[in-house]
């Protein structure tokens, strides 16, 4: 993804330490407070008072418009019966995909999934579409908006607020939409993905292991971080297990965590597998190819290599030769 090729980690991890990003707004420094678990407290305040707004303007509620377009066969039994199945495709190619562990298998379902989520995707914008403006659509707008304005300070002690209410609803549309593409601007890095590849990064090899202690981070008791300062501890204790438990990850992934996920996922499977390999008449990994020997760790026989020996036992491999290759 190009925007994520963009993100400069180091200057993602000094925010997350700190607890605030910033930016300039009408030539003023704005500082964005990173919020912890105990703001969403009063955002889900927020959030059911924008609701019984929205009602009393007159906005239908998601159930009673989706109620509305069946009634009047614009949105069909059928519609919303190809649509759930499409979601149970979807689920079922996903769940199928946490049990494997060969990567030619991996890749073919994640092809097929990236299908079934374009199909599924499709009909559940058109559903949207349709449903229109509700008054949980509503809510959840001026919710995030709420949000973000709320996170705005003029000082990084959080004591001053960068806009009083009067000043928000004085805000012109244009000045609405900077603040707010600047806030997700900033933020976008902060999703969970965004700060695992954090972690994974060479500069931040030197901090992992003081994560055990939270102290080791942040001069403040656990309840008080924000929640981007409890998911790098979080994340990096992660990574810092599996770097412990499984040393031979391939160094061309040590920095792509779905990746990593991924190997972890089939090294664990595969030891399942290879444990019967030889028993109840199982001569060979069902399916396997030269690259699942390979990320298995499988690479060499008696200094001939996998695919010479595979070459000449007709593509098969038996439980010696795994063991050979494996230096059992």
């Amino acid at each position: 993804m190009n925007q994520k090729n963009k993100i400069n980690h180091r200057e993602s991890f000094r925010d997350i330490a700190f607890g605030h990003s910033s930016f300039l707004f009408n030539k003023e420094v704005v500082y964005i407070k990173h919020l912890s678990v105990f703001d969403q407290i009063h955002i889900e305040e927020v959030r059911e008072s924008f609701f019984e707004k929205a009602k009393r303007l007159g906005l239908q509620t998601t159930e009673e418009s989706v109620t509305y377009l069946k009634e009047n066969e614009i949105w069909t039994k059928e519609d919303e019966r190809l649509l759930d199945n499409d979601k149970a495709d979807l689920k079922a190619l996903k769940d199928t995909r946490k049990n494997l562990y060969l990567s030619s298998e991996i890749k073919k379902v994640d092809e097929r999934i990236k299908k079934a989520e374009e199909k599924y995707n499709h009909s559940h914008f058109k559903k949207q579409d349709l449903i229109g403006q509700t008054s949980e659509k509503y809510a959840e707008k001026r919710v995030s908006e709420h949000y973000i304005l709320c996170s705005f300070y003029r000082d990084t002690s959080f004591t001053s607020p960068f806009f009083s209410q009067e000043e928000v609803d004085e805000l012109e549309h244009e000045e609405l939409s900077f603040v707010i593409n600047e806030y997700n601007n900033k933020y976008s890095c902060f999703d969970d993905t965004g700060i695992q590849e954090i972690v994974l990064q060479d500069f931040f090899q030197m901090y992992i292991s003081f994560c055990e202690d939270v102290r080791n981070f942040y001069d403040k008791p656990l309840f008080k971080l924000s929640t981007n300062q409890v998911k790098l501890i979080v994340y990096a204790r992660m990574f810092k297990s599996i770097f412990e438990n499984y040393p031979k990850i391939p160094v061309n992934i040590k920095k792509d965590p779905e990746k990593i996920i991924d190997y972890v996922n089939s090294q664990d499977k595969a030891k399942d597998v290879l444990q019967n390999v030889g028993k109840e008449g199982a001569s060979t990994i069902m399916g396997a190819k030269k690259e699942d020997y390979e990320n298995l760790g499988i690479k060499e026989i008696s200094g001939k290599s996998l695919s010479a020996i595979l070459k000449e036992k007709g593509g098969k491999m038996d439980m010696k030769d795994i063991m050979s290759a494996m230096g059992s």
